[in-house]
């Protein structure tokens, strides 16, 4: 008997460490699933503050067309026009530090403009800040990009005159906004203006004279520049303020540079503590603005987890070891739990067939691009392979393979790759214009264009061509052109039952290989018949 009530205690001990651990591991398992949850909570919080925070960069820059709408408009625009039509901007814009006109002025016509300035400012001149920090009159040179006009001049009265082109970093913006005829932004400044000595930034958006549309033409009929001063952390203010969510650590990076440079920060390190509960960041990349690369770095803070995190977890595992040291309702909590976690499963199982459906759909899409994947073209090329055949119609493959983008992506870093492959989907996208038409990433950097019953695949693959061409995103170490470029192999055939899809795949991919080989950035087309094969049509494209 003594050594019967031995094993029993043993048995006994068994269980209960046994039945202790599974509570323990159970209510892990609810934690894990709860942190898993904030995660993705946090993720689609910061998403939505980052989509604030670009339409309000879009709605400032619009700031910017209206005001050059005004120079478009008018050779001859007067500084009371600039002060009526700017201060009706900033009233509604407090974000922007200032709006200034920056006109174009040879050597030629300096002293014409001084002395016209002087008419309502005696001290007017032309300035530079010397390398002590003070202004002194501009130095000579070929040209000149003074500050003309300025609303508000209250507070901004020492930029009147300053030569923007005295800088050798804003003056290749300069050179580069006058060349390409973009907006483009610099880094961030400090705007000495403000009592917190919060950074800002400066957009330059061209205006000229007609719209030329050569390199060499921009440069002779430039006019000059709008510009914005904008303040970011105000700019980043009013973009969050309209998302409900706080608690979230956030900073604003600058990559468009080698170094990044942090432009905002909404916290104080002093004021971050170490998350035991969730360590867990975030960087969210912004559409490109003005030709610059910003990144929103986050981190949640204890409070945003602190609200999201329940006690359920730990209530599981305590109630479980409470009901494994409680003997004499040892069945009962066994029953009890079992019927807790069948409901729990059966609620689980049923939201994972549901994410299951949406995965399903997700899997026929290229995450990176959005547009369709490797998988949806196969399947697609199948289905209409088969109507091809019976409807005896013509079926057409564009093969696209961008340009030496490994250089790119060496030059100018993997963020900068997958915001390129971004907008050649989209420009390949916006060229079909049919719903039975399917634009898909096949791999890399490699896309199709699928296009059934069709007669024109030689001329929308040239169009594609074009397009990206027309994107004008810089390639500097491609060997075709200053831009990035794109290669495309195209074949038409009429399908029938002898006719095989994968070689018909094969022969595309052969001709991209013949348009890379044959110098890049051109088309090569086959069109195959049913009884012969074509001739091959090379559609060629500038070189660099």
């Amino acid at each position: 008997m003594r050594s019967f009530n031995i094993l029993s205690n043993y048995v006994l001990l068994l269980s209960i460490l046994v039945g202790m651990t599974l509570s323990g591991l159970v209510g892990y398992s609810f934690y894990q699933n709860e942190t898993l949850a904030i995660e993705l909570d946090f993720k689609r919080d910061v998403d939505d503050k980052a989509a604030a925070l670009e339409r309000e960069l879009l709605i400032n820059l619009e700031v910017l067309y209206a005001v050059k709408g005004l120079f478009d408009s008018s050779d001859n625009v007067t500084e009371i026009e600039f002060k009526k039509l700017a201060s009706s901007f900033l009233v509604r814009h407090q974000n922007i530090q200032a709006l200034e006109w920056i006109p174009r002025v040879s050597d030629d016509e300096r002293e014409t403009f001084e002395a016209l300035k002087r008419q309502k400012y005696p001290d007017f001149e032309f300035t530079e800040r010397e390398f002590q920090g003070s202004m002194v009159k501009a130095a000579k040179r070929s040209e000149y990009f003074p500050v003309y006009y300025v609303e508000p001049l209250e507070g901004n009265e020492v930029a009147v005159g300053f030569d923007l082109a005295s800088n050798p970093k804003r003056e290749t913006i300069i050179d580069k906004s006058r060349d390409l005829d973009l907006s483009l932004a610099t880094a961030s400044i400090t705007l000495v203006q403000e009592v917190s000595n919060q950074k800002g930034f400066l957009v330059f958006m061209p205006t000229y004279e007609g719209t030329p549309t050569t390199l060499v033409k921009r440069r002779e009929k430039l006019r000059g520049f709008v510009l914005g001063v904008y303040r970011i952390g105000d700019m980043f203010e009013t973009a969050i303020k309209y998302t409900d969510v706080q608690g979230i650590n956030l900073k604003l990076i600058d990559n468009t540079a080698i170094k990044a440079e942090e432009l905002y920060i909404n916290f104080s390190p002093e004021q971050v503590q170490d998350n035991t509960q969730l360590h867990l960041t975030y960087s969210k990349p912004l559409r490109r603005f003005g030709g610059r690369q910003w990144t929103l770095v986050t981190s949640p803070t204890l409070g945003y987890i602190a609200e999201r995190r329940s006690l359920v977890p730990f209530l599981i595992s305590a109630l479980g070891m409470l009901f494994v040291l409680l003997g004499a309702c040892y069945i009962y909590a066994i029953t009890r739990r079992s019927s807790l976690i069948s409901i729990e499963v059966e609620d689980r199982t049923k939201a994972l067939n549901e994410a299951s459906l949406a995965l399903e759909e997700l899997s026929y899409t290229d995450s990176l691009t959005s547009i369709a994947n490797r998988r949806r073209f196969d399947q697609q090329l199948s289905k209409e392979w088969q109507r091809a055949i019976r409807g005896n119609t013509r079926l057409s493959l564009i093969v696209i393979d961008i340009d030496n983008f490994k250089l790119f992506n060496d030059q100018y870093g993997h963020l900068a790759g997958e915001q390129c492959l971004i907008d050649v989907s989209k420009a390949l996208s916006c060229t079909t214009s049919r719903n039975t038409d399917l634009v898909a990433r096949y791999g890399g950097e490699e896309f199709v264009i699928l296009l059934p019953n069709t007669n024109e695949s030689a001329l929308l693959a040239d169009k594609c061509r074009m397009n990206i061409e027309k994107l004008r995103i810089p390639h500097e170490p491609s060997s075709v052109s200053e831009f990035v470029t794109i290669s495309i192999g195209a074949i038409s055939t009429f399908p029938t039952l002898n006719c095989d899809p994968i070689a018909f795949t094969a022969k595309a991919d052969r001709l991209l290989y013949q348009a890379k080989e044959l110098g890049k950035n051109r088309v090569c087309v086959e069109d195959l018949p049913i009884s012969k094969t074509g001739d091959v049509i090379d559609f060629k494209a500038p070189q660099k």
